[in-house]
């Protein structure tokens, strides 16, 4: 791993900064003048795009050709890719440079997926693959009933605390792999809603239940209360003080912390700073995924992700899925006017994998500030929203396919498992290419009534990808998050801003450890006027929100009040 100091060397040998503009002007002038390509005409015309757009990646086919984007810009696009030394600041993450260029770190999550005897990495692979022993052993301990509760009943049920990337990655693998998983029945608590506490809990014996709390700092809200919320609920049980050490675990960097809430240092596993919670599910914070379908199958997970982290180091950018994928979504920002990405899987077992993306690529590349330090002269980051396939045709794809602006659609297809007498899967999968056809190609529709024919017809030429697995496993699985981490990476580096830091999160946080203490029911009641001020003059704290805090503190005097009303009779 290298030092801060390292933060610029990815960019040291790339082209001048007005061989970057030339080459990025020449990318929008195409988009200008190409933004209402045909995709039929396209496939018709272009006798090499199928040989262009379509590529074959640790296990994936991934197939771009429905997209509108001529191959001339696609060469254009790469030459982009090489002006902003694209090879190199890949390279430099894989060697664990510090490319967290506000930060001055590494994002070196591929080192967790590289294997032990791979060589190199120094003193943190040799951490890595002692934590990963000992979360194997301990997970080893709770399935086979070694490891057991404070009376010394079996584990049964797992509710897993965190929140952001301490939390979606590991529910999304946890819902993706069921199929490869065991007994144990796995929860999921993120946010500070107390509704989603009594759901979390619902059903389950807390002296058959481990709880394990994922917090880098120790001090995040939302997952200390939870913490704490869910101490209260043993104790009620009769499960405290060193009782709770067989039902409580932590991964966490703050150890001390840790261990004064309670926990045993056996029962602790290290995060490390080189290592976003968004790309954190390969590490400790993986420790749910290893208690829900073993080591083998985990570190399975492990080999697809880094067979796909080889081919995003060793591919050419022409035949390169990730970078492929970067292009094609940079292209679409120039061209369509949509300003989202779709993302619809067409398997319930990655019903969470859209909340996933939305961090992995909104948290990572939602900036408007360049590396010189001045705002980007350019459209970033698109929203990213999306469903499973086919409830999603029955919601929002009438939109898709006859609204008034175009977002293109990451259809996520998986070949069925075999076992299905009543040919459910083969009609998932027709659905699917139905929709993509349907996308590309509309339909005029040919009633006597031209206004009805009007109503019928679909215009087409709305673009799609086709990400195709042959079968949904711990393979698969890896691979296809490390190809979304990947686009998303190099989709920073193409827009040249820091896709691993998240400064824009902070604020909001800061503001609400403010404004908790105004909803107290015991604080003075804000003056009717405490949003007028002098011209000129400083307005008074949070100013913007005051009316609601006035209006929220009414209910909750009121509904105090009624709470020592008796009931009427």
């Amino acid at each position: 791993m290298s030092s801060g100091n390292d933060a610029t060397n990815a960019t040291n040998n790339t082209p001048s900064q007005a061989t970057k503009d030339r080459v990025r002007d020449e990318v929008h002038r195409l988009a200008e003048s190409m933004r209402d390509a045909s995709i039929v005409d396209l496939l018709n015309e272009e006798p090499h795009r199928q040989a262009r757009l379509a590529v074959d990646a640790a296990g994936i086919h991934a197939d771009f050709t429905r997209q509108r984007l001529p191959l001339p810009a696609l060469d254009a696009l790469l030459a982009l890719a090489r002006a902003v030394g694209l090879e190199a600041q890949r390279d430099a993450m894989f060697d664990g440079e510090s490319i967290n260029f506000t930060e001055r770190r590494p994002a070196w999550h591929v080192a967790l997926r590289r294997p032990a005897d791979a060589g190199g990495g120094g003193s943190a692979a040799a951490e890595v693959t002692r934590t990963f022993e000992r979360m194997f052993d301990f997970a080893d301990a709770v399935r086979d009933g070694r490891w057991r509760g404070a009376g010394g009943e079996r584990i049964e049920s797992v509710v897993h605390v965190g929140i952001g990337g301490s939390h979606l990655g590991p529910q999304l693998a946890c819902e993706a792999l069921a199929h490869e998983g065991g007994r144990l029945e796995m929860r999921f608590l993120s946010n500070v809603d107390p509704d989603s506490f009594a759901r979390a809990t619902a059903g389950l014996e807390p002296r058959t239940t481990l709880a394990i709390v994922a917090s880098k700092s120790w001090h995040t809200t939302e997952t200390a209360r939870n913490a704490q919320a869910l101490r209260h609920w043993f104790a009620h049980a009769g499960i405290e003080a060193q009782a709770l050490q067989r039902h409580f675990v932590a991964v966490t960097s703050n150890v001390e912390a840790a261990a004064g809430f309670g926990l045993a240092t056996d029962a602790l596993f290290p995060m490390w700073d080189w290592v976003g919670g968004r790309y954190s599910m390969w590490s400790a914070i993986g420790l749910p995924i290893v208690l829900a379908i073993g080591r083998q199958q985990f570190s399975a997970m492990l080999g697809g992700a880094h067979a796909m982290d080889r081919h995003f180091r060793e591919a050419p950018l022409e035949r390169n899925a990730p970078v492929l994928m970067a292009l094609v979504s940079l292209w679409n920002r120039l061209v369509l006017d949509g300003g989202t990405e779709v993302v619809v899987p067409y398997s319930d077992a990655l019903r969470s994998l859209v909340a996933y993306l939305q961090q992995l690529q909104m948290e990572s590349n939602g900036k408007r500030i360049g590396r010189d330090g001045r705002p980007v002269p350019w459209q970033t980051v698109p929203a990213v929203w999306g469903s499973t396939g086919t409830d999603a045709q029955h919601s929002f794809f009438q939109a898709l396919h006859q609204g008034t602006s175009v977002h293109p659609v990451d259809f996520i297809v998986v070949v069925p498992r075999a076992g299905d007498d009543e040919h459910r899967g083969r009609a998932l999968l027709a659905n699917a290419l139905a929709q993509v056809e349907a996308l590309a190609c509309g339909r005029q529709a040919d009633d006597a009534d031209p206004t009805l024919a009007r109503h019928r017809s679909t215009p087409g030429n709305r673009p799609s990808s086709v990400l195709l697995l042959d079968r949904l496993d711990a393979r698969s699985f890896g691979a296809l998050i490390a190809l979304y981490e990947h686009k998303t990476a190099a989709l920073g580096w193409l827009w040249e801003i820091d896709s691993f830091d998240q400064w824009g999160v902070e604020l909001g946080k800061v503001l609400a450890a403010d404004i908790e203490p105004m909803l107290a029911e015991d604080r003075t009641e804000p003056d009717a006027g405490a949003i007028q001020h002098e011209p000129g003059a400083s307005p008074p704290a949070h100013a913007t929100v005051q009316p609601l805090i006035r209006r929220i503190r009414t209910a909750l005097a009121d509904r105090a009040a009624r709470r020592g009303v008796p009931p009427a009779a």
